[in-house]
């Protein structure tokens, strides 16, 4: 409702009430837009507005949709945007609202893009914070030592490159290549370890992965795989001893000295019903 008021006194009064009032500054520029839906900067101008927003704490649900109005406004911005400094500070702003929404990955995408059409350093360092805490990275890792033999697997945060035939260039153990490598998308495992050892594992930085992005920092880890867990098992299935004959059942066990076994005896009459129970 704009009142009879001009789009340049609506942005001249959201300007002013920008610092003290933004959801006021919001519906002013609601009203331009409104009126004028190709103003980009105007979309763009909203969208700081709608994210600069305290949230009424008696309604829960606004914080989350705030950032979703201002998500769709900065985007229309960029969208309607027709020069490059509009469309990168546009960009800059979705990134600021997808930020609020958690959404890291098209955050640091959006972000990327706008420094790809013109460098700002206002955006290039919430591009490097964002993409060290959430871009590509290993995330984990873990020894299988259940395995045969044993094998250490990186977690990644993204899929790993699956144009890059070289990745044994990026890991080393123990300062020498690994024996053998197995890529599998987000995970990457060094097998033919031993049991009982340990080893110095580098992860260096420059392994790309599948989205372009490429490993920020080389890491250093340290991994002692344990012997294997203990491990019993029957030779076979035949766990029903006839009463003559057969002495007994062959047993294979891995890294245990006892085992505890119970033997039940189960007269003729109600084997089948045993059996049939489970």
């Amino acid at each position: 409702k704009p009142d009879g008021k001009s789009p340049a006194a609506l942005k001249a009064q959201a300007e002013k009430d920008f610092a003290s009032d933004p959801r006021a500054a919001s519906r002013a520029l609601a009203n331009v837009v409104s009126a004028n839906a190709q103003d980009s900067a105007t979309w763009t101008r909203l969208a700081e507005a709608l994210i600069a927003i305290p949230p009424d704490p008696n309604n829960s649900n606004e914080r989350y949709d705030l950032a979703i109005y201002a998500s769709g406004a900065a985007y229309t911005g960029y969208q309607r945007a027709t020069g490059n400094a509009e469309k990168a500070h546009a960009l800059y702003v979705l990134g600021r609202t997808l930020e609020a929404r958690s959404y890291w990955r098209p955050a640091i995408d959006a972000l990327s893009l706008s420094l790809s059409i013109a460098d700002d350093q206002t955006t290039r360092e919430m591009y490097d914070r964002l993409r060290g805490q959430y871009g590509f990275r290993m995330t984990d890792y873990k020894t299988d030592n259940d395995a045969t033999p044993p094998r250490l697997c990186l977690q990644f945060s993204e899929d790993l490159s699956r144009t890059q035939t070289d990745v044994a260039k990026f890991i080393s153990v123990g300062g020498k290549d690994p024996q053998n490598l197995v890529q599998d998308g987000k995970q990457l495992c060094l097998e033919g370890l031993k049991y009982g050892e340990r080893y110095q594992v580098q992860i260096r930085a420059g392994l790309p992965s599948d989205i372009g992005e490429k490993l920020l920092k080389t890491s250093d880890i340290a991994v002692y795989i344990p012997d294997r867990s203990p491990f019993v098992r029957f030779g076979g299935k035949a766990y029903v001893l006839p009463s003559r004959g057969q002495q007994g059942i062959p047993v294979t066990t891995t890294n245990t000295s006892k085992i505890d076994v119970e033997v039940y005896r189960i007269g003729d009459r109600n084997l089948a019903t045993t059996l049939q129970s489970g």
